[in-house]
Order: structure tokens, then C-alpha cells, then sequence
């Protein structure tokens, strides 16, 4: 695989926000260890793992994912267990973040990360972070039958969770989209009648792309290494990806390559912000 080390070289800033983000995964992955809670590397950090032994070069987050269970669990221990320095953060404890419906953040204290979605209008959380998705149960639908039920759950839950321009176009958005999403939440109901939930995925509302993944293919977890560490991830990697990339291991060209944030600080007392 092709070193990347001359776009992401050790010591530059970008480099060192991994990093930061690396010692929230570390600790998070202490928690679960200590509490016999399951999660797994997924998305673009398990991609990352399987080609290039840690972050993709570009990427600067991490995604994890968690059964409905060991979900819950976190969230009602982990503020508890984490280590100073750390913050855990939903939508209930911060409703104002626009952490939304099956995803919490931990944050490490003293860093600032700003992305398309943040807003200085009122005050939470923004250091670096991880995220953390719920990992729920589906049936074997067919793709285009789930890909039909995600672009429209994503259209209409995507319109409230983001901001939107006031337009007239949005304003007939803002009556309609409501109607449609509980229209969409029934007809997926009945979809999933009488077929077994064999298949693990995020919450749609939570999706752009991608297709559930056997239980099979999950558990038991193993593990890969990530940045020198070991982290628990699916029992088939290969199928998980598959499921979400198609070709993972080919090299997306240099203009499709995308970093999330808009501003990093690795150090607020150098960044000088003023909550």
C-alpha cells in the first residue's frame, strides 16, 4: 500500500488531531473492556485499520459502533468512568450540540474541532472527539428496497437535523416532511414483518450509504490493529466493508479525498477561545 506519510507527515498539526482523537478511542475502549460491553471499529476508521494499519491519511474522526444494549449501557456509565480530561456527550446532556437519535460523542477536553454543523449561537462541547453509533437490528431486505427507505429517511430527517435557508421550498418541507417520516416509519414496519432481523447497521437516520451486515459477520468480534493498538472489530471485516465501500482496498482519486472539519486546535491555550 502506498505510504502517505509526505501528505500527513508525524509531528504536523493535522497528525496530531488524530492522535488526540487516537487517546479518546483508547480510553473509551478502556470502558468497554472493563464492563464486558461490545463495540467495533466501523466506517472509514475500520477501513482505515484494514488498509492502512490506522487512519486514513485524510480521515479525522473515528467511528465505532455499539449494540442497542451495550449503547445504553455507556451512556448511563460513562460519564461516571471516564477519566478527567473527558466529556460524554448526547442529546440529552447537551441537546444544543445537535447530537442527534442513535449516535453520542466522547470529547477530549482542551481541543477545539469545528465541523459544517456547528454553531456559535449557544454554547456545548467541541474538543475532539469520537463517535459513537447505536448498531440496530435489520431483515435481509433487498438493496434497492432499503436504499429507497434511506434516501427518504434521510431526506426528512436530515432536513430538521441540519440547518436549513428559509425558503419556500423549505417551508413546505417543514409541514410535508414530518407526515412523510411517520408514513415512512409505518411502511418500514411493515416491511419487517414476519422477517428475521439478521442484519446489524446505524439507525437510517443516521446513514447516507451502505447495507446492514449479517450478525454472522459480526459476532464473534475479533480484533485489528489501529495506530499500534488493538481494537475489537467485526469477525469478517471483509464483508462488513464490502457492504459499505464495495471495492475498499482500490484508493478514492485525490479530489474525492474529504476532511470533516473546517477548524482544528490541538491546544486551546494556544488557540485562544473564549467559550
Amino acid at each position: 500500500m502506498k505510504d502517505f506519510l509526505d501528505i500527513n507527515p508525524e509531528g504536523a498539526p493535522f497528525r496530531e488531531s488524530q492522535k488526540h482523537s487516537l487517546d479518546v478511542l483508547i480510553e473509551f475502549d478502556r470502558i468497554c473492556r472493563a464492563n464486558n460491553l461490545q463495540y467495533w471499529l466501523s466506517y472509514g476508521t475500520l477501513l482505515g485499520a484494514i488498509r492502512h494499519g490506522g487512519f486514513i491519511p485524510w480521515d479525522d474522526d473515528i467511528d465505532v459502533s455499539m449494540p442497542t444494549q451495550d449503547y445504553n449501557r455507556f451512556i448511563e456509565i460513562g460519564t461516571s468512568q471516564l477519566k478527567q480530561g473527558y466529556f460524554l456527550q448526547t442529546n440529552k446532556n447537551e441537546p444544543q450540540s445537535g447530537v442527534g437519535k442513535g449516535i453520542f460523542k466522547i470529547r477530549k477536553d482542551n481541543t477545539f474541532y469545528i465541523n459544517d454543523f456547528d454553531v456559535f449561537t449557544t454554547d456545548y462541547h467541541r474538543g475532539i472527539f469520537i463517535d459513537v453509533f447505536e448498531a440496530v437490528e435489520y431483515p435481509s431486505l433487498s438493496k434497492p428496497v432499503f436504499r429507497f427507505f434511506l434516501n427518504w429517511f434521510q431526506k426528512c430527517f436530515g432536513f430538521f437535523h441540519y440547518n436549513k435557508p428559509l425558503t419556500f421550498r423549505n417551508i413546505i418541507r417543514y409541514f410535508v416532511f414530518p407526515i412523510i417520516y411517520v408514513m415512512l416509519k409505518v411502511m418500514f414496519g411493515l416491511f419487517c414483518v414476519g422477517r428475521t432481523r439478521n442484519r446489524v447497521f446505524s439507525p437510517m437516520e443516521r446513514l447516507t450509504y451502505g447495507y446492514p451486515t449479517l450478525k454472522t459477520d459480526i459476532f464473534p468480534l475479533s480484533e485489528v490493529e489501529f495506530e499500534g493498538h488493538k481494537f475489537y472489530a467485526p469477525g469478517n471485516p471483509d464483508a462488513y466493508l464490502k457492504n459499505i465501500y464495495g471495492n475498499y482496498m482500490q484508493i478514492p482519486p485525490k479530489e474525492n479525498w474529504r476532511i470533516h472539519a473546517k477548524f482544528i486546535c490541538n491546544d486551546l491555550s494556544e488557540c485562544h477561545y473564549n467559550p
